[in-house]
């Protein structure tokens, strides 16, 4: 008998994911998924092996969607009809300022099939996907430590570091809308050029910490960051996933002065347009798909705000054997042959160009001109130009007694 009961003792017993993993726990509400819904893997297993089988450390964007829309499936519907999914706009824009006038849509783009050799359309699309489409949801964001995201849901859902779901905080903004987009500007950021002679100096024999991939200036902070406001108090769930009810100035603003302010010059100017601090733009931006790139060729251009390409270049200086011109399509995940290399002919804070909306609003305009090779034969220039809201808002003492 005592044998017996020696013997069931001493027999392993199953372990469940939170046994290893204790550190981890969901609220209340999220605290029923089970770890394996998302992450695969053996949720009663008696070893670490047979636990990790099949595991995905990070799980793919289609795997989020499912768990989430078991209870979010009215939210999850809408938000891949909203352009933080779609791309609709950045997509048809880029293709027509290369003129390609083709109604390309996300799913299009996903499973586009390339010509071969490269065409003019085939070469724009795939420096798309795999050079611009860097904050779209179903990528993890580059390696930098304040652009590494989730994806899917998670991509604004979760906290990374405490392994959490969270509502969106003004960090989860800004792991895409950092850089020349609008988002840094609110914190008052100007990022710096990415060649080496335009960059921070360092500090006591080491160069400053980049969390974003790029050093910045500090300008001036947006008058809603210094009193509080962040993104999602104007910025809300119906405008983000659900592409309406979009907020405006004049929703908080009514109680202005009628002498400046008055009807008619509100019908012609975007308020952005006097109350901008500062633009980011980058006027210039020229790309070349390299095969076999050279650290001589690139020296002091091995920052460009990309981590696969600042990678490369640490491995091909310390082991040039290891060194494979990989870059990763960021909307399959798949990595794919040669690197898609750029540099910056301007980066400024300093100029402000204007022009009008649809309606005939005066507005400040982002201009950005881009050139992309592709082998010796193929050369193309595009030309963006679109309204945006700088977020770096101030009072507007441009135009107000002692103004500039």
């Amino acid at each position: 008998m005592s044998f017996f009961l020696f013997g069931c003792a001493n027999q392993p017993k199953i372990k469940r994911c939170t046994d290893c993993h204790n550190q981890i726990s969901f609220d209340k509400l999220h605290q029923q998924i089970d770890c394996t819904k998302c992450h695969q893997g053996n949720s009663k297993a008696f070893s670490k092996e047979e636990a990790h089988q099949n595991f995905l450390k990070h799980p793919d964007s289609l795997v989020v969607y499912q768990v989430c829309s078991g209870c979010h499936k009215l939210e999850l519907d809408r938000f891949k009809n909203s352009l933080h999914y779609t791309y609709k706009t950045m997509i048809s824009n880029t293709l027509k300022a290369f003129g390609i006038y083709k109604n390309i849509s996300l799913q299009e783009l996903k499973t586009f099939n390339y010509e071969k050799p490269l065409d003019k359309t085939s070469v724009v699309i795939d420096f798309l996907r795999r050079r611009c489409l860097l904050c779209h949801v179903d990528y993890e964001g580059e390696d930098y430590k304040n652009t590494r995201r989730g994806k899917g849901c998670l991509a604004c859902h979760f906290d990374l570091l405490n392994h959490s779901i969270v509502k969106p905080t003004i960090n989860h903004c800004l792991s895409c809308h950092y850089s020349s987009y609008i988002g840094w500007d609110y914190l008052g950021y100007s990022p710096h050029n990415w060649y080496e002679d335009y960059r921070s100096p360092f500090v006591e024999g080491k160069p400053p910490e980049r969390p974003y991939g790029i050093e910045a200036y500090q300008l001036l902070k947006s008058i809603h960051y210094e009193k509080g406001l962040v993104c999602t108090d104007c910025h809300k769930k119906e405008e983000v996933m659900f592409g309406r009810n979009k907020i405006k100035c004049l929703d908080c603003h009514q109680n202005l002065s009628k002498k400046t302010h008055n009807q008619k010059t509100l019908s012609k100017y975007r308020c952005e347009v006097c109350h901008a601090n500062f633009v980011n733009l980058d006027g210039k931006l020229s790309c070349i798909l390299e095969f076999n790139p050279s650290l001589d060729d690139w020296y002091g251009l091995t920052v460009q705000e990309s981590s696969e390409v600042e990678k490369f270049f640490d491995l091909l200086a310390k082991s040039p054997k290891l060194a494979k011109p990989l870059m990763k399509d960021k909307l399959t995940g798949k990595l794919k042959e040669g690197l898609w290399l750029c540099g910056l002919g301007e980066r400024t804070f300093e100029k402000l160009f204007l022009g009008k909306d649809l309606y005939g609003k005066m507005c400040v305009l982002r201009k950005k001109n881009i050139t992309i090779y592709y082998d010796e034969d193929l050369k193309l220039e595009g030309s963006l130009k679109k309204c945006i809201s700088p977020h770096s808002i101030g009072k507007g003492n441009l135009f107000s007694p002692g103004g500039l």
